[in-house]
């Protein structure tokens, strides 16, 4: 079959490559749709800062790596102990793999664990391929062909909102969310849909404002950012383009006693006063990926958005990923919201 591979920076390989076979408890997908994350192109430009280069401990995989996290598509065979009318079923892939055994995975808390893996990311082979082995837990049926590459997104919104309501309640927070990329508008979703919170959103980019606009989100200009906040979400993180580091702006947007949640992944330095903080009480959330009580709560979820993910989508074939997707995707922001690859 053939499957991008990544092998270290910008080294990345179109290979043609054995079909995997389903083994006991595993299935077999066709994946039909795999989404490009900014995660994978900082990985391709400058890492790998996630993409492990020596043998994992729970799965023993490491680089070459087939990345991407964010897919779905139809399963076509089954493994032993796996039931057998899945088969034709479509499915998104839930990347998180745990050892199931510490402290934290036996509190639901399986995104802690110290021996995480994560299918496209992490120890485990991803999307960007023609076929795709995964656990019959790590998968979750999907009616919406639009949703595939937008479960594990919206998942980390859901986490991220579930990490926010330790401190408050959301109903009816207004909240500022930098960033109208996949994550930012799942992230949007989840926390205007089901948390009921008043979303605005911002990005640099005009075409991808324009974007969440016609999604039906309050996309707001940076000069139209004028009250303070009762929470500002960080879903840009670093970018080239950026000259200051949305987890430092968006500090100028809060009230006193508020909030900035992070979601964005940073590897190198920022300048952060903490004072600037603690004067005004205000304190930083983070969180990460999502857990099993995450998960549970997902299909309510999905009930509630009124997104129409179509509208971010643009579509390119597997042949033609590394100029059409990595290349785009590190030159072109303003031209895609998600691209995706699809099949």
């Amino acid at each position: 079959m053939l499957a991008l591979r990544f092998y270290g920076q910008r080294d990345i390989r179109l290979e043609n490559i054995p079909k995997p076979k389903p083994k006991k408890d595993v299935v077999l997908i066709k994946v039909s749709d795999a989404g490009i994350s900014q995660t994978q192109i900082n990985e391709f430009v400058e890492g790998p800062f996630i993409i492990n280069k020596e043998p994992h401990p729970l799965t023993n995989k490491s680089i070459p790596l087939i990345p991407c996290q964010e897919y779905g598509g139809i399963i076509e065979e089954v493994g032993e102990n796996v039931d057998r009318n899945l088969i034709g079923k479509q499915v998104a892939v839930l990347p998180l793999i745990s050892c199931g055994k510490c402290e934290y995975c036996k509190s639901g808390k399986e995104h802690l664990c110290d021996k995480m893996a994560y299918h496209g990311l992490l120890g485990a082979d991803g999307g960007f391929c023609e076929y795709s082995v995964v656990n019959k837990n790590n998968i979750i049926e999907i009616e919406k062909r639009e949703l595939l590459t937008f479960i594990e997104p919206i998942l980390v919104g859901i986490h991220a909102a579930n990490q926010a309501k330790r401190f408050f309640d959301l109903k009816d927070k207004n909240i500022l969310i930098l960033g109208a990329g996949a994550v930012g508008i799942s992230v949007a979703s989840v926390f205007k849909d089901f948390f009921k919170a008043n979303i605005e959103i911002n990005d640099i980019l005009e075409a991808r404002l324009k974007r969440a606009k016609k999604a039906g989100f309050k996309a707001v200009k940076k000069d139209e950012i004028s009250k303070k906040y009762d929470m500002v979400i960080d879903a840009a993180g670093i970018d080239t383009l950026i000259e200051i580091p949305a987890f430092i702006e968006g500090q100028n947007y809060l009230k006193k006693g508020s909030a900035l949640l992070n979601i964005g992944t940073y590897f190198h330095p920022i300048k952060l006063i903490p004072s600037n903080l603690l004067l005004k009480e205000q304190c930083i959330i983070e969180s990460i990926t999502y857990n099993s009580n995450d998960v549970k709560i997902l299909p309510e979820v999905l009930k509630t958005i009124k997104t129409d993910f179509k509208i971010f989508l643009d579509f390119i074939d597997l042949k033609n990923i590394i100029e059409d997707g990595y290349y785009r995707a590190e030159v072109d922001k303003e031209s895609f919201t998600r691209i995706v690859v699809r099949s």
